[in-house]
């Protein structure tokens, strides 16, 4: 892994505001973005203005768009109105991901209840993702699962127990090993859990976090975003561990730390300006702790 070769950032975690997020860009000669929310609107609500503002861009800068963070299937497993309004989200962004000639759509695996690797459980989301399959049959558009503290695939075991029925060369994983930290009572991610993840992994997220206790029993915890490299991560024994499993794709900086706190609602659906308030200040530190973090390897 290189600085800055390997390096991108999520569009919002910078700024609402396209010419900023160029010039960061520029600035740290990374080779491209994943288009989150822009211009205050959510992905699922980005006009087409919007994607002709950043094809023009990217085409005139010459930079790329590495992915579309779509939010399909952060939703109820049980909501029928949400899931096919999901399905419907999903259709626009392959459509979006085609104008914008990006070759990978994240996509999430249902909001987390009681006992989230139930194999019932599993098979319902695994039903649902080989669904989106379909839709993406022929598109040359793969789908990246991520691992969210708030989905029923959020540990590296949970994660590979969904995508091990799934056509790997069309679904694999979007790891962020940060979000580990983010589930109650739930180991954190190790490195060696990329290992196991290597033959399936599509893409990474970068980003850092402390834990804290919130009960007095101590059974329960939550996190708190760091600049990356300061938090429980251990960024320089993951990074290692990529380089041994051979890994050559991208990471994307998902900072999720601002000098000011984030509301907890915005971390866990981001989107608008609210949610990129700082965050152009914020990124630049982490880009910097990424750097050196890379460079000393």
């Amino acid at each position: 892994m290189k600085f800055p070769q390997n390096i991108a950032i999520i569009s919002d975690e910078v700024s609402q505001d396209l010419p900023v997020i160029s010039a960061c860009l520029r600035e740290f000669r990374l080779p491209g973005i994943e288009l989150r929310s822009l211009n205050g609107r959510a992905f699922k609500d980005l006009t087409r203005s919007d994607i002709a503002e950043v094809i023009t861009a990217s085409r005139a800068e010459g930079w790329r768009v590495v992915g579309c963070a779509t939010p399909v299937f952060k939703c109820d497993l049980d909501d029928t109105a949400a899931i096919a309004a999901h399905r419907d989200i999903f259709k626009r962004s392959l459509e979006v991901a085609h104008e914008l000639n990006a070759d990978l759509l994240r996509v999430f695996t249902f909001l987390r209840t009681p006992h989230p690797a139930e194999p019932a459980k599993q098979q319902r989301v695994i039903e649902h993702l080989h669904g989106l399959v379909a839709l993406a049959a022929g598109s040359g558009i793969r789908l990246g699962v991520e691992n969210e503290h708030s989905c029923l695939a959020a540990t590296a075991d949970e994660t590979l127990a969904i995508l091990a029925p799934l056509p790997a060369d069309r679904v694999g994983a979007i790891w962020d090993p940060c979000n580990v930290l983010y589930v109650p009572g739930a180991a954190p991610a190790t490195p060696a859990d990329l290992g196991r993840l290597a033959p399936r992994l599509f893409h990474l997220h970068v980003k850092d976090a402390v834990r804290h206790t919130t009960h007095k029993s101590g059974s329960a915890h939550i996190a708190a975003g760091t600049p990356v490299g300061l938090g429980e991560v251990n960024w320089p024994a993951h990074l290692r561990a990529l380089q041994t499993t051979g890994y050559g794709g991208l990471l994307s900086l998902e900072t999720h730390w601002r000098l000011e706190k984030i509301d907890e609602k915005l971390l866990h659906l981001p989107a608008g300006h609210a949610f990129s308030h700082g965050g152009e200040v914020a990124s630049r530190t982490c880009l910097h702790n990424l750097k050196s973090l890379l460079e000393t390897l």
